[in-house]
């Protein structure tokens, strides 16, 4: 009897013994697999594959792939991604469960954070740092219907750790890329007309443009004026100095002279005599609102000027700055061409007098007038 009970216990031992080392096997069997579950999850970050890797997380609710980012957070996560280097470690094996380490060596960005880089040489930079830094994650695995999946919660550590690297970041937006960007933008804005646009960009609000801009809402055919000369400007723009605080864009080509085409047509007296002659009547009857459509007629007439007008050389210097918040601002220094002298209309009283005759003729007024208009313009017309 005392024979049996030991010859069971053995008996049961061995069993015992023999189901230990069969689940031993199997784990042993097993880790591949969870290994190389682990390996294409961590394959697909780094090609930024957030669909294919969410095919790897329980669910599919990998936090990569779910995550609501920007373009920008996009672009500087799948940069980060695309420089790192993993090394799965230390998988311990469960009854249909897996844990591993991973050790993931990232650039190091804290280390150029503060070098002024613009976005675009930031990421330059992320591409040959050299600088790293180790950072080690742990993954938990279940075995699903013969496949190893992630628990979801294990991937918003990584994740997590990615987006506080660039929370912080700080992008220089003064460049020479952006300045030139910004001189072609306002460039386009004026030829197009969208003047309001154009001043926007200016780091003075009070400049001559920004007073033309408000002409331009005003009074009719001014945008014309300045949309058909900035259209027949034709330049090559490029950095001719570059610094921390500013950088100077030169534009160099050919263009018509604003002040050419006001003087041409203010020499014109087939053009002058019928606006003169408008002024001189509005002038008599106190009809203000006229001036407006006065001033269109003098719009009118450059306008249809300056889209004839003889093109020549021309260099426009700006100087491009940026802001407390990054914004760039704009500063022509000179050769923009609208440094004009116009002069009231009163000054030419060569144009009078035939002005007059014209209203006389077309019964526009009468002489009893006369003595008002010599009174009006301070010419002598007898």
């Amino acid at each position: 009897m005392h024979t049996k009970k030991i010859f069971s216990v053995i008996t049961a031992s061995a069993m015992i013994m023999g189901t230990l080392a069969s689940c031993s096997v199997l784990s042993e069997i097993e880790k591949p697999h969870a290994h190389e579950a682990l390996t294409d999850y961590m394959e697909a970050l780094h090609d930024a594959d957030y669909e294919y890797a969410s095919r790897i997380v329980e669910d599919g609710q990998d936090a990569f792939f779910t995550a609501q980012m920007s373009d920008t957070e996009a672009e500087l996560i799948a940069a980060i991604l695309g420089a790192s280097e993993y090394e799965i470690r230390n998988i311990e094996m469960g009854d249909g469960t897996a844990s591993a380490e991973v050790t993931i060596t990232l650039p190091d960005i804290e280390s150029i954070a503060d070098e002024g880089y613009s976005y675009e040489e930031f990421l330059a930079a992320l591409a040959d740092l050299e600088a790293t830094e180790d950072e080690t994650f742990e993954y938990e695995l279940n075995k699903m219907d013969e496949a190893w999946l992630i628990e979801a919660d294990s991937t918003e550590d990584y994740y997590n750790h990615l987006m506080d690297l660039i929370a912080d970041l700080n992008f220089s937006a003064l460049t020479e890329e952006n300045a030139l960007e910004l001189v072609n933008t306002f460039m386009t804005d004026l030829s197009a007309g969208n003047i309001d646009a154009a001043a926007a960009m200016l780091s003075d609000p009070d400049s001559q443009l920004a007073s033309y801009a408000q002409l331009a809402g005003t009074m009719g055919g001014f945008g014309d004026v300045l949309s058909g000369y900035f259209s027949r400007v034709d330049y090559v723009a490029e950095a001719t100095e570059i610094t921390d605080d500013y950088i100077i864009v030169t534009a160099t080509g050919t263009g018509p002279d604003m002040q050419t085409i006001l003087n041409n047509v203010l020499d014109n007296e087939d053009v002058m005599v019928p606006i003169y002659a408008d002024y001189i009547e509005s002038m008599l009857n106190g009809d203000t609102l006229s001036y407006m459509s006065i001033a269109s007629e003098l719009f009118g007439a450059l306008a249809q000027e300056t889209a004839q007008a003889e093109v020549g050389p021309m260099e426009t210097v700006f100087k491009v700055t940026a802001d407390e918040n990054g914004n760039l601002l704009l500063e022509p220094v000179s050769g923009l061409g609208l440094d004009l002298e116009i002069p009231d209309l009163t000054e030419r009283t060569e144009y009078i007098i035939p002005a007059v005759t014209r209203l006389l003729s077309e019964g526009r007024i009468t002489l009893d007038q006369l003595s008002n208009i010599e009174q009006i313009t301070g010419t002598d017309l007898f």
